[in-house]
């Protein structure tokens, strides 16, 4: 089982979402779910594979401790 954390989509590069994570990290990845500026989503592999709400990634957030 692999463990992901949540990322905000904060630009679109062409073909790729640019993500960050809470601690400020930034990864490129392509998605196959649809995703807009501001959403939330966890990848796998360099690929954004499931969009979330934002308040379930901020509960994921708060119980991972991730500051």
């Amino acid at each position: 089982m692999c463990l992901t954390i949540p990322k905000k989509v904060i630009k679109k590069e062409g073909d790729f979402f640019v993500l960050e994570n809470q601690k400020g990290d930034r990864q490129k990845a392509q998605s196959i779910v649809d995703l807009e500026l501001g959403d939330y989503c966890f990848t796998q592999g360099g690929i954004a594979v499931e969009k979330i709400e934002k308040e379930e990634a901020q509960e994921l957030i708060n119980i991972f401790n991730i500051n």
